[in-house]
């Protein structure tokens, strides 16, 4: 494997686990939420849920268009590569 396949092995591994981070994040502050007794408290943490759901569902959208277009990319230059073999 070269430097550049692996450097993208970790790039996307620390994405998925940012990724988990914020979705888990997002879970325990909604869980909290509904502890709470403070209506200002309680309104904050939902707030906070939402965003770190809403980033991580952002951040998983973007990290998946991207293996997308990668997968393309490369069966695209597979495909000229047959073609200029022949």
């Amino acid at each position: 494997m070269t430097e550049k396949a692996v450097l993208r092995w970790k790039i996307e591994a620390v994405t998925l686990f940012f990724i988990v981070i914020c979705i888990s994040l997002s879970f325990y502050l909604a869980f909290l939420s509904f502890q709470t007794l403070d209506g200002t408290l309680r309104k904050q943490l939902v707030t906070f849920s939402a965003s770190f759901l809403i980033t991580g569902i952002a951040v998983f959208t973007a990290l998946a268009v991207h293996l997308g277009i990668k997968k393309a990319f490369s069966r695209i230059e597979a495909v000229e590569e047959k073609e200029t073999e022949y």
